[in-house]
């Protein structure tokens, strides 16, 4: 017997009870905007918080906030920021013609997929389960991307589609991994060894890297507050990434800056929040404005929140990373002062 479809708020708010990586409550941090960054990261009490402006393309000098003394070069978890990154990678591999996003997953991984069940580990011996050929075949390649594959979140237990894939917008770590488990198959590289070589590397992301690093030691910024932080040792492609917020406007000016790319971002939207003029592209979320449509999305790891706005137009843009659980509230003044104007987004219950 068929379900009655759920509403925008049980969808977000299912997804969230099922992992640690994603919060829904309902939020409205536009009341933070136009005011000065540093006075909010003050009054929320935002240990250190460091963000970078684009410029017409152009990386900007990082700047910091909060009340830990953080250095502009300091190494945060970029948490869900990951994603635009590996989303990077895989369209590359698109435009270059070794991947096809209207394929199916199993084109890529014959034999099935092994699913580790742990959203915040990825270690032999964990406990897995196998999706086979047959239901990776229901799956496009697309759809990981864009969020509609039908996945969800996170599971602790066996993998496998929720609804038809290509039938709506459900956000899906889990679709990231599964991306990640078919960009190896294409490159025939693990992905922290890829993104090193062909997407960090040639960007000058010196300080970027899909798992810990002895050589962060000493400039990581540690989750604040008591939140159970977590050390990547394993790559993710929906959240180990470790970056500087420099190292992460390299990578937006890298975005907008490449006009197939972008072009091939933009070119297949789907509906996330028809409430709040939000969609989704191929490895962003599309904030829709009378200006323009604006690339963007949040991170949320234990301890970590971050956020990332970029217009392909203008190639105006920012990234902010904290260490806090109430950064996130420094990314709507940031929005004010970098691109002027409403932004629905910061009603998202996403950004909870």
């Amino acid at each position: 017997m068929a379900l009655p479809p759920l509403t925008r708020r049980q969808l977000l708010l299912a997804s969230a009870a099922a992992s640690p990586l994603l919060a829904s409550c309902a939020a409205d941090l536009t009341r933070y905007q136009g005011r000065p960054v540093v006075e909010v990261a003050s009054e929320l009490g935002v240990c250190a918080a460091a963000f970078a402006t684009l410029r017409a393309g152009k990386a900007q000098p990082t700047e910091v906030a909060g009340h830990c003394g953080v250095a502009p070069d300091a190494v945060f978890q970029a948490a869900s920021l990951t994603k635009p990154a590996v989303a990077y990678g895989a369209l590359r591999l698109v435009l270059a013609g070794q991947l096809d996003l209207q394929a199916p997953v199993s084109q890529y991984l014959p034999q099935g997929y092994v699913h580790y069940q742990h959203a915040l580990r990825r270690a032999p011996g964990d406990a897995s389960d196998t999706v086979l050929a047959s239901t990776l075949a229901r799956i496009p390649v697309a759809s990981l991307l864009n969020h509609t594959s039908g996945l969800p979140n996170w599971t602790g237990g066996a993998l496998a589609p929720g609804f038809e894939p290509g039938q709506r917008w459900r956000y899906s770590g889990e679709g990231y991994v599964l991306l990640q488990a078919v960009m190896e198959a294409v490159t025939g590289t693990p992905i922290a060894q890829w993104m090193d070589a062909q997407v960090f590397a040639p960007l000058g992301m010196r300080d970027s890297c899909l798992v810990w690093k002895s050589a962060y030691e000493g400039r990581a910024m540690h989750a604040y507050g008591g939140a159970s932080g977590v050390t990547w040792r394993q790559p993710v492609a929906a959240a180990s990434l470790y970056t500087t917020a420099g190292d992460f406007a390299r990578l937006m000016a890298a975005f907008v800056s490449d006009e197939k790319l972008c072009a091939l971002a933009l070119s297949a939207p789907v509906v996330a929040d028809k409430d709040l003029s939000l969609e989704w592209g191929y490895g962003w979320g599309i904030e829709r404005t009378q200006a323009g449509p604006l690339l963007w999305q949040w991170g949320n790891n234990p301890g970590f929140r971050n956020f990332a706005m970029v217009s392909p137009s203008t190639r105006d843009g920012f990234v902010l990373l904290t260490n806090s659980d109430r950064g996130m509230a420094l990314a709507a003044p940031l929005a004010q002062r970098v691109l002027p104007g409403e932004h629905p987004v910061f009603k998202s219950p996403l950004l909870g």
